[in-house]
């Protein structure tokens, strides 16, 4: 059953991929507009941060040290219409030897007298999980985000929900992100992101990523963040990542 369904899906990700060829299709929550572009790259590291911090200063015989999990990730976003917007999401974790790319379409279902924006997205890609196992992914998305403006600061509100689905092992895994950011002068930003999700039938995660971006001039952008897990996510961890736009 699940793999009639995901070659279902697999067929209306193929159509989509035709349909952008079209000036009407449209694209992303909020979309990144004809020919603008963005990227960014991050490093981030976590796991039991005391322990490894312990570890460092003081090694029991015969007791393998904490190590840390070290994770890249490489964003792009390029508009292809107004309302249409290409984009790649990849992470990849060395040691681990695992990784996750997706290659997807995002379309935008905004007006200019609308309040709220909303989009849907549908990417496929590789996927490699801790066993090892090359897979295919397939991932959905929904979004819905708000800006708003008071007397004395600016910000946004967004949810971010995904669904991905694995052809070989017929694992489906789902995640939200949801953000509070605020924008305190023209250089900087600052933002609060919850994050859940689950594997199967593992249980569910939630932690906490307060973000911190300071914006360098010419498009540049420097990006430093922390991570709290809160369920079911012992682990702490901290992020820095470089942005682009163009």
């Amino acid at each position: 059953m699940k793999a009639r369904l995901f070659s279902l899906a697999l067929g209306v990700f193929c159509l989509a991929l035709l349909m952008a060829a079209q000036p009407a299709i449209a694209g992303g929550a909020w979309p990144r507009g004809k020919k603008n572009g963005f990227a960014s790259l991050s490093f981030s590291t976590f796991g039991d941060m005391q322990a490894y911090v312990t570890g460092l200063s003081y090694q029991i015989p015969g007791v393998e040290p904490v190590e840390l999990t070290q994770e890249y990730a490489f964003y792009f976003e390029y508009g292809l219409t107004e309302k249409l917007t290409f984009g790649i999401d990849r992470t990849m974790r060395p040691k681990n030897e695992t990784y996750s790319a997706v290659y997807f379409l995002r379309r935008n279902f905004s007006r200019a007298n609308w309040r709220s924006s909303y989009g849907f997205e549908i990417g496929m890609g590789g996927y490699r999980d801790w066993r090892q196992v090359n897979d295919t992914q397939l991932r959905i998305g929904m979004a819905w985000g708000r800006g708003f403006t008071t007397r004395w600061i600016d910000g946004w509100v967004d949810i971010d929900a995904k669904l991905s689905a694995l052809e070989k092992t017929e694992s489906v895994a789902w995640k939200v992100d949801s953000t509070l950011g605020f924008k305190p002068g023209d250089r900087t930003l600052f933002y609060l992101q919850m994050q859940s999700g689950a594997l199967d039938d593992y249980g569910t995660y939630t932690r906490a990523q307060p973000t911190y971006v300071m914006k360098l001039g010419r498009g540049f952008s420097l990006e430093s963040a922390v991570t709290l897990g809160i369920e079911n996510d012992e682990t702490q961890g901290m992020k820095i990542g470089a942005w682009l736009d163009f």
